[in-house]
Order: structure tokens, then C-alpha cells, then sequence
């Protein structure tokens, strides 16, 4: 019976511990205060919509949290923040600034994914052409928007020998 409750406590200090590595390895969102994210709010707005770039030279854009690499840390929005009229947890964001990967604008919501497909507008297939990019849904739990602008690099000519 003893040996048991060692094992068992064993276990759980693994679980546990386990679970504390992969909370830290994960990348944090960053939470911004309300003034700056006020500031910023409608160019990532805008971005997720696809609608418009941001200005990412900008005061606000740079004040953004930045990884060693340069890019724009995840964000959890400090105050209720919407796009398309729904509620978003996070925003992410990927600019390329050499320009040949491209932009992504992304938006983790609170809402699931039928409701995203249908705020957006977007096909059956959960996809939408806008004049910046385009549109995709993931179905993934939670439901993320991702308005992806293509850049310089292309494949489409590209043949296998």
C-alpha cells in the first residue's frame, strides 16, 4: 500500500513538472497596457481583416513586443477587442521584411469556428480573396483567422525535373 502512494505522488511530481517545462518553453503571449494597445488596436484590426497593412513605422507598431529574430510577439489584447464584430484572445503577427515570405495577421478567437466563417464572410471552404491577401479559417479549437499577403517568392512556374 505504501509503495503505492510513493508511486502515485512519483507520478504526479513527474506530471506536474512536466507540465511546468512545456508552460515555460511555450512562447508567452504579452499583455500591453491600455493606452498603447489603444494605439495599436486599429492596425491589427485592420491587418486580421485584411483590409490594410499596418504602419510598422509607427511609434505604437515598434513599441510592440519583439523577439530576438524581430517579429512581433503574440498579444493578448489588455481590453475587449474585436474583429469582425467578434471577440479575440490573441493576435500574431509574421512580417517578412525582406518581402519574399510575405505577411500574416492572425487572430485567435473566443468563439468558434462556424461563427468566424460567417462574420467573415468567408466560402464554405472557409477561405476569402480580399484586395491585400487572403482569408483562411482554421478549424482548430480555438478558431484562428489568418490573413495571409503573399510576397515576392513564387512556385507557381516551378516544375519537378
Amino acid at each position: 500500500m505504501m509503495q503505492s502512494i510513493r508511486h502515485a505522488r512519483s507520478a504526479r511530481i513527474d506530471l506536474g513538472a512536466a507540465t511546468l517545462l512545456l508552460a515555460l518553453a511555450a512562447p508567452a503571449a504579452h499583455a500591453l497596457d491600455p493606452a498603447q494597445w489603444q494605439a495599436v488596436a486599429p492596425m491589427l484590426q485592420a491587418a486580421v481583416e485584411c483590409r490594410e497593412r499596418p504602419d510598422t513605422t509607427s511609434a505604437a507598431w515598434r513599441a510592440l513586443p519583439h523577439d530576438e529574430y524581430g517579429q512581433v510577439e503574440p498579444v493578448v489584447p489588455p481590453m475587449p477587442f474585436t474583429v469582425f464584430g467578434l471577440p479575440v484572445r490573441e493576435v500574431s503577427v509574421f512580417i517578412d521584411e525582406s518581402g519574399e515570405m510575405g505577411e500574416s495577421y492572425t487572430a485567435e478567437f473566443a468563439v468558434g469556428a462556424p461563427a468566424v466563417r460567417n462574420a467573415a464572410k468567408l466560402s464554405g471552404r472557409g477561405e476569402r480573396a480580399t484586395q491585400l491577401g487572403a482569408l483562411a479559417l482554421s478549424n482548430d479549437r480555438p478558431a484562428t483567422l489568418t490573413c495571409t499577403v503573399a510576397g515576392r517568392y513564387d512556385e507557381s512556374g516551378y516544375a519537378e525535373p
